[in-house]
């Protein structure tokens, strides 16, 4: 693997990631230190499933919705068990979007480590508050800590648009509400 060159945006991760992450660990109730409290359940629908019990694994295919802290969707969904049968981790793959209130995230995939709440986005990656994005080779979104990593590699670059108008339909006030589920329907 290349060697990826690194590009820390604190301020930009503030302003695109901070209220989502805050609103996350105040949903789930829990950060790092109080992983006790128990996590809201991941509810998954999907056209096929094939569950594989010798391999702590369950496949999803086709118009995949998963629900915890936010909405994913996909073309397939790997759920990953660990040995006390928890859900240890999640891949999703082929049109990944992710919707979290105002955050709208696309890729090609997406790996949730659910125990260290880290999202892992590569593929075409981009990540949408309001009207201004960040998009990079990989971008790592931690939930609890309420910041972001955003690289790229083979001498690319990171990108950041951040506009001056935000147009989040809280500032428009007129719009309908679309639940997350309803905006997987629509096009990536």
């Amino acid at each position: 693997m290349p060697f990826l060159k690194k590009a820390v945006l604190p301020l930009l991760a503030a302003a695109l990631l901070a209220p989502a992450s805050i609103s996350l660990a105040q949903e789930s109730g829990a950060s790092k230190a109080s992983k006790d409290t128990p996590r809201k359940p991941v509810t998954v629908t999907s056209d096929t499933m094939e569950a594989s019990t010798n391999e702590n694994r369950v496949v999803f295919k086709g118009n995949v919705v998963a629900v915890e802290d936010f909405t994913l969707c996909s073309d397939e969904l790997q759920i990953m068990y660990d040995n006390n049968k928890e859900v240890s981790q999640i891949e999703a793959a082929g049109s990944v979007r992710i919707f979290q209130g105002q955050k709208t995230s696309t890729s090609n995939k997406a790996v949730y480590d659910r125990k260290e709440r880290i999202i892992v986005l590569t593929g075409d990656p981009l990540v949408r508050q309001c009207s201004d994005t960040i998009k990079g080779d990989r971008i790592t979104v931690y939930l609890d800590k309420d910041n972001a990593l955003v690289e790229s590699g083979d001498g690319g670059r990171v990108k950041a648009v951040i506009m001056p108008d935000k147009n989040c339909p809280e500032n428009k006030g007129t719009e309908e509400p679309v639940s997350e589920e309803a905006r997987c329907k629509g096009t990536r």
